[in-house]
């Protein structure tokens, strides 16, 4: 999303003042904290950071290679990057939807563990939804597996609601056995109205 690369957002508080971070203890690293949190768009400088602080499950080359994609000319992504002291240590990123630009998709929200009770998410989420907006998206989306339920909850506390979707799937390569008794059942019965019937009800389940 190049529109949206120069986003810069300094996060203020409900009186205007810049939010102090405390000094905190990152990665067996004392570092001085006391500067405002900043949330802007991500460079490529922050691979190795971003690696310590926010994906350290992930190998460095894994995150710099998924930051190099983000920030090629063509990407539709735009990824944000919480900053404090000059440590990014928080990210979040929107997708833009292929198919309608007025869409975009939110995700990738990673905080470093010691930031989480200070609201960096909050923030994260505020700036991804402002540079969106900015670049012309009228609507943020996010699946989540049903199985979340404190993930849901808390984008919904953001403002997100659920769609009416009802996801279906099946399986190829096997038949239910409950499917292959009733064929056989039809095929010994030979009951031509019996097939019938049955066609009739999956038209009115199908509407059609």
């Amino acid at each position: 999303m190049p529109d949206m690369q120069m986003f810069c957002h300094t996060v203020c508080g409900d009186t205007g003042s810049l939010i102090r971070i405390k000094e905190n203890h990152m990665a067996n690293q004392d570092f001085s904290l006391a500067g405002a949190l900043k949330v802007r768009s991500a460079e490529k400088e922050d691979a190795a950071h971003l690696h310590s602080y926010c994906f350290p499950e992930k190998t460095e080359a894994e995150v710099t290679s998924e930051l190099d994609d983000d920030l090629a000319e063509d990407s539709q992504t735009h990824r944000l990057v919480a900053e404090v002291g000059g440590y990014p240590i928080g990210q979040i990123s929107i997708t833009r939807n292929p198919l309608d630009s007025a869409v975009a998709e939110v995700g990738g929200l990673a905080v470093s563990a010691p930031f989480r009770p200070l609201g960096v998410a909050d923030h994260l989420m505020a700036a991804a939804e402002a540079a969106a907006s900015e670049d012309g998206v009228k609507t943020l989306e996010i699946g989540l597996p049903s199985s979340e339920a404190n993930v849901i909850q808390r984008y919904k506390d953001w403002g997100f609601t659920e769609k009416p979707l009802v996801v279906l799937q099946k399986l190829l390569g096997s038949v239910p056995e409950e499917n292959e008794d009733e064929d056989e059942e039809i095929a010994e019965d030979g009951d031509e109205n019996g097939a019938v019937d049955a066609g009739g009800e999956q038209q009115e389940l199908l509407g059609t």
